[in-house]
C-alpha cells in the first residue's frame, strides 16, 4: 500500500492541486483528503483506460470488417 506522502507526490505529478500542511487540518484529516483525491485519480485513470481499450476494439473491428461501419 502506498504511503500518503507517495500518493500526494503522484497526484502532484499528475497535475492535481494537493493541499499541503493546512493548519486547520490535522495529519489524519490531511491523509483522508489525500486518500480521497487519490481514489478519484485512480478511478479516473481506470475509466480512461477502459474507454481507450473500447475505442481500440471498435477501431479494430471496423478495420477487420469495413462494411460494419456503414450500418452504424
Amino acid at each position: 500500500m502506498l504511503s500518503t506522502v507517495h500518493k500526494a507526490d503522484i497526484l502532484r505529478k499528475a497535475g492535481y492541486d494537493v493541499p499541503t500542511g493546512l493548519a486547520s487540518l490535522g495529519a489524519q484529516d490531511m491523509g483522508e483528503v489525500i486518500d480521497a483525491l487519490y481514489g478519484d485519480y485512480v478511478a479516473a485513470r481506470a475509466a480512461r483506460s477502459l474507454r481507450e481499450a473500447d475505442e481500440a476494439q471498435q477501431a479494430s473491428t471496423v478495420r477487420q470488417h469495413p462494411g460494419l461501419s456503414a450500418c452504424a
